[in-house]
C-alpha cells in the first residue's frame, strides 16, 4: 500500500526566532503546533509513537489521509530545529513517503547510527555519515553550499538538496565515499580488534555499566557499540598517563517504546566524590555535565562546554588508578539502585 502524500506541506527550518507560520515540527520541537518527535517532552499522539523520529514520521506517513490531515490543521510547513540524519528520514517520511517507505530499513539504520552512535549497518553508517559531511571539505558536492555562512539556511539548503537527491543517496553511496570511507574503515577495523579480544571490556551486569580499556583513543561508536552497556566508561591508557572519559548513551535521553535504558543520574555528585580523592591539578579537575544534557559526560580534564555529539573536551591524565575509579562508579551506581 503506497503512502499518500501530503502535497500542500513545503519544506522550512525553525531558526533560532522559530517559525510564525503554521507548521509541523519533526524530529525536533518547536512551541507549538502538531509534533512528531522522540525528543523528551514531544507532542506525538501515542499511535504513532516509535524508537525514533523517522520510524514515527513513517507510522504517520501510512496512517489514513484523514487522519493525517485532522493532525496537521492548518500546517503549511514541515520542518526541523536542528540538522541531522533521523531528521533527514522524518522528513523525507513526509515529504516522499513512497521513497521513504521503500527504503525504511536503510533510513532506519541511519538514523539509529546517528541518534545512538552505535553501529547498525556499514549502509546505515554511510548515509549517516552522507548527512553529516554533505557541505564539508570532502564532499563531492559542497560547491552546492559554497558562500552560506547562515547556520539556519545551511541547514534548511542541506535538507532541501537530500529531499531532491534521496534516490541518489540512498541507492548510490559509494559516489560519496570520500566523505565516510576512512572513518568507516577506523570504526570497523576498531570494532573487529574489540571483538577479538584486543580492546578489555567490563561488565557489571544489573548496573547497566561497562568499562573499556583501550591504549589511545577510540571512536565513540565503537565504544557504544563495545560496551553493551548504556553507560559507558573509557578508560584511555596514553604514554603519559590514564585519561577518564564516562558517559549516558543517548537512548537513556531519547523517549524510546521498545526498550528502556536504566534512567540516568546526576553524575555532579559522582564528581565531587572523586574530586575530593583528586584535587584539581595541571588545570585539570573532575567535571560532569548535568542529566539534561543529551549526552552527558563526566571527565579528568579541563573544564569547558561541549557541543551535542562532539568529541572537543581536553582530556588531562588522572593520578587515581583505574581500580579506583571503577569502584566509585560501581558504588554510585549500586546506591542509586538500592530500594
Amino acid at each position: 500500500m503506497h503512502a499518500t502524500p501530503l502535497p500542500e506541506l513545503r519544506l522550512g527550518f525553525a531558526g533560532p526566532g522559530g517559525c510564525p507560520l503554521p507548521h509541523l515540527s519533526v524530529d525536533g520541537m518547536t512551541p507549538v503546533g502538531p509534533n512528531l518527535s522522540h525528543w523528551p517532552g514531544n507532542r506525538t499522539p501515542p499511535r504513532w509513537k516509535a524508537d525514533l523520529s523517522t520510524g514515527i514520521a513513517l507510522r504517520f506517513c501510512r496512517a489514513p489521509a484523514a487522519e493525517r490531515a485532522e493532525f496537521l490543521g492548518d500546517a503549511e510547513l514541515v520542518l526541523n530545529d536542528h540538522y541531522d540524519t533521523d531528521g533527514f528520514g522524518a522528513l523525507l517520511a513526509v515529504l516522499r513517503p513512497d521513497l521513504a517507505t521503500a527504503k525504511e530499513e536503510l533510513l532506519l539504520a541511519a538514523a539509529a547510527t546517528g541518534d545512538f552512535g552505535c553501529w547498525q549497518t556499514w549502509r546505515g553508517f554511510a548515509i549517516d555519515r552522507i548527512v553529516v559531511g554533505l557541505a564539508g571539505p570532502a564532499s563531492p558536492v559542497r560547491a552546492a553550499f559554497a558562500g552560506i555562512t547562515d547556520p539556519t539556511e545551511l541547514s534548511l539548503r542541506r535538507y532541501q538538496w537530500l529531499l531532491d537527491h534521496a534516490e541518489a543517496v540512498l541507492n548510490g553511496t559509494g559516489q560519496f565515499q570520500a566523505i565516510y570511507a576512512d572513518e568507516l574503515a577506523r570504526v570497523q577495523h576498531e570494532i573487529e580488534r574489540g571483538l577479538g579480544g584486543a580492546i578489555d571490556r567490563r561488565h557489571h551486569d544489573g548496573l547497566g555499566f561497562a568499562v573499556v580499556h583501550s591504549q589511545g583513543p577510540l571512536h565513540r561508536l565503537t565504544l557504544n557499540t563495545l560496551a553493551g552497556a548504556y553507560r559507558v566508561l573509557h578508560a584511555r591508557h596514553d604514554p603519559d598517563g590514564v585519561r577518564y572519559r564516562y558517559h549516558d548513551r543517548t537512548e537513556s535521553w531519547f523517549e524510546l517504546v521498545t526498550f528502556r535504558p536504566l534512567p540516568r543520574l546526576d553524575l555532579r555528585p559522582l564528581a565531587e566524590h572523586l574530586a575530593r580523592l583528586e584535587p584539581p591539578h595541571d588545570g585539570a579537575s573532575w567535571q560532569a555535565d548535568p542529566p539534561s544534557e543529551p549526552i552527558p559526560e563526566l571527565y579528568f580534564g579541563v573544564p569547558s562546554a561541549q557541543e551535542y555529539g562532539q568529541l572537543t573536551r581536553d582530556l588531562r591524565p588522572s593520578q587515581l588508578p583505574v581500580e579506583r575509579v571503577e569502584a566509585a562508579c560501581v558504588a554510585f551506581f549500586a546506591r542509586a539502585g538500592a530500594p
